[in-house]
């Protein structure tokens, strides 16, 4: 009797107590071998002077396609031309957009170090102005193809549109109680649409920028579209150089 109490006891306490698991070794830590080290800094070296050479190559880019747009507003204001003054504003409104991204640009450079594309506020500022100029191209070719041409419309269209870009860089350094040390990714009107929760590099381009960028591009091949027709109505081949 005294055997089957204790048998009882035994198997009871075995089904409340929970057994003690054992323990795996630690497995000994393994060095990184340093050839993999060494090969990690010479790729991050490489793509770092490869950024800074892709800098350098667009910004002569930049600075070297200046002088044959000077060379085509040229051609647009010669009075042989006849070019319509929607279009010859809004071609030229586009040197609003080159002065605005070459302070931008320095700026980026002497506050954070860093390329005008890595300064989401300053970069979207500056795209919107390129914006900007493509609608107002849009329109003059546009106005031109209906037989009419209304430059002094789209003369304040555009100086409202500058005025807002100007605005936009306030509205961020504002945001960062007037201390005028906004950083060098805050994002462009505050980054409005941008996705949370979501792991991008900090210098990632915010949504209003990636928008601006987009609709820039879109702009431009309507305009461009307009400009070939507009060659074809009036039986001039050489408007189809400005697609150029």
């Amino acid at each position: 009797m005294a055997a089957k109490a204790l048998l009882l006891l035994a198997a009871a306490s075995h089904a409340f107590i929970t057994p003690v698991r054992r323990l795996r070794p630690m497995q000994p830590l393994r060095a990184v071998p340093l050839d993999a080290i060494e090969l990690t800094t010479h790729t991050l070296a490489a793509n770092s002077a490869l950024t800074s050479t892709a800098d350098e190559l667009a910004g002569s880019l930049f600075g070297a396609s200046l002088l044959p747009w000077l060379a085509m507003l040229y051609w647009l204001k010669h009075p042989k031309t006849q070019a319509p003054k929607g279009v010859c504003f809004g071609l030229t409104y586009l040197l609003a957009f080159v002065f605005g991204s070459i302070p931008a640009a320095i700026g980026a450079g002497a506050l954070y170090g860093a390329s005008l594309a890595d300064a989401d506020w300053l970069h979207g500022a500056a795209e919107s102005l390129l914006a900007a100029t493509n609608c107002v191209v849009v329109l003059g070719f546009r106005d031109a193809l209906a037989g009419k041409d209304d430059p002094d419309r789209l003369r304040t269209a555009a100086t409202y549109w500058a005025g807002f870009a100007i605005l936009s860089c306030f509205v961020v350094v504002a945001g960062n109680l007037m201390t005028m040390d906004a950083a060098a990714h805050a994002p462009w009107l505050n980054g409005v649409g941008n996705l949370d929760n979501v792991n991008e590099p900090i210098n990632a381009l915010s949504i209003p920028t990636w928008i601006i960028h987009t609709s820039s591009l879109v702009e431009w091949l309507v305009a461009m579209g307009l400009a070939w027709r507009y060659a074809d109505v009036i039986g001039r081949k050489e408007w189809k150089g400005v697609t150029w």
